[in-house]
């Protein structure tokens, strides 16, 4: 059952129903007839006087923003339960009718001052309209008017009933609202301040903690300032370390660049002697041709002095001076084979040396293009190792950089350190501060809820 139910019921069980009302207002089948032919005297005249009735309402600002912009709308509502009353029948839908207006007024807060007013400003009109029409017949006038006060009040108290009890329903809902509302207030507030009581404990041992905190982290900021300003001092000797590190790699290099340039020149001179030595070794082998041919040009003297002995022998002495000469030429024969052979034992000697003189210089060849192979290697390896230094000269420097900013950067803890120890002080403060507003809101709200339940 909704409440708009519940508030009829309650009129119907309070001895308010429709029957006891008719009775007690005198408005009996004869009047119900009065309405309906009063309703054809005033129905042509009830346009106007509700048009009349809205501009006098517009003239209150509270009832004009009530109206808007639903005047037709009103119009033709009012229109209908004015039929409904006039037709005398006070059936469900009149009932329903007045039911509905009630609780729309106490819905929209329509004081019962103002449709009072309402009523009093149509029945007015009413009477006027009943008095142009039956001017002349006192009588009939009379019995016009008397009903249509009857129908009136009967309309109006009705209206009065329902809002009156929607009214008491609604302020019985709202304290039944207030109370439930002031339990919960009063359960939330029991809660927030034990919230509070467990915030302000939990906040003054995280002040202790806080100060605690600070007080290590001045602590270790000094110790890490002073680790990095070493660190930062020890970078620094790093760094001309490298730099004398790079010098030095820049130095091997040059001179392994100069040592491969040595090595190549030796090569080529080497190779220019192994030429020249080769060339000597040609030369040599031209001479033992040479001194093979005199060996052979020796033995054939040889061979012809000993023929020219045998023959000055033959001619007797005739021949002896002839055999003398024989003799010196082979004499010199004899020598010239050992000088020959002396000077081929020496050639092949030189051919010897000059063999090994070749093989030597191709030995150092090799080594020389492996000591150009090697130096041109340790140019590069050089090159490289001076790139890495030159880099780590440069990382050296940027971590120097970055630890002096570490040692800014710590310094700057450090008085953030000083401001947080400052703050645990403050929170400290503030806790106790804290302390002292909940226990007078603690105060004030038993003070209210007092209040608010004596209400």
């Amino acid at each position: 059952m909704s409440a708009e139910d519940e508030i009829w019921e309650r009129i119907v069980q309070n001895d308010l129903f429709l029957a006891e009302r008719l009775e007690f207002l005198g408005i009996d089948d004869g009047i119900c007839r009065e309405l309906r032919g009063i309703w054809q005297d005033i129905s042509p005249e009830l346009p106007k006087i509700l048009e009349g009735f809205y501009a006098h309402m517009h003239r209150q600002p509270q009832l004009s923003r009530l109206i808007g912009t639903q005047q037709s709308r009103l119009v033709s509502a009012q229109m209908q339960h004015w039929g409904r009353l006039f037709s005398g029948s006070f059936d469900g839908a009149y009932v329903e009718g007045i039911r509905r207006i009630g609780l729309i007024h106490n819905k929209i807060g329509l004081e019962p001052r103002w449709y009072i007013g309402g009523y009093a400003f149509i029945l007015s009109e009413l009477i006027h309209v009943l008095s142009r029409k039956h001017r002349f017949s006192g009588g009939t006038l009379a019995r016009k008017l008397a009903a249509v006060n009857q129908a009136v009040m009967l309309d109006m108290d009705f209206a009065i009933s329902v809002y009156q009890e929607a009214f008491v329903q609604d302020r019985q809902k709202k304290g039944e609202d207030l109370s439930q509302a002031v339990a919960s207030f009063s359960d939330a507030v029991q809660e927030s301040l034990e919230i509070s009581g467990q915030a302000s404990s939990a906040l003054s041992e995280s002040a202790t903690v806080l100060d605690e905190a600070t007080g290590s982290a001045r602590s270790l900021a000094v110790q890490v300032t002073t680790a990095a300003e070493q660190t930062a001092s020890h970078m620094q000797s790093g760094a001309a370390a490298t730099e004398q590190l790079a010098s030095s790699v820049r130095e091997i290099g040059e001179q392994a660049s100069r040592s491969a340039d040595v090595a190549r020149h030796a090569l080529e001179s080497s190779q220019r002697t192994k030429e020249t030595v080769n060339g000597l070794a040609e030369q040599a082998k031209e001479i033992g041709d040479v001194v093979d041919l005199i060996e052979r040009i020796a033995a054939q003297t040889n061979l012809l002095a000993l023929n020219a002995t045998i023959e000055a022998a033959r001619a007797g002495e005739m021949g002896k001076g002839f055999a003398v000469v024989a003799q010196e030429v082979k004499t010199l024969a004899n020598q010239t084979a050992r000088a020959t052979t002396e000077i081929g034992s020496r050639i092949g000697a030189i051919q010897e040396a000059t063999q090994r003189s070749v093989s030597e210089i191709d030995n150092i060849g090799r080594i020389m293009e492996e000591l150009s192979g090697i130096a041109t290697a340790i140019a590069a390896a050089v090159e490289e190792q001076a790139a890495v230094t030159s880099e780590i000269s440069v990382n050296v420097n940027q971590t120097t950089d970055h630890t002096h900013a570490v040692v800014r950067s710590i310094e700057a803890l450090t008085g953030s350190t000083s401001s947080a120890a400052a703050a645990a002080q403050e929170v400290s403060s503030a806790k106790h501060t804290l302390d002292q507003q909940l226990q007078r809101l603690r105060q004030d709200i038993d003070r209210f809820l007092a209040t608010a339940r004596a209400a």
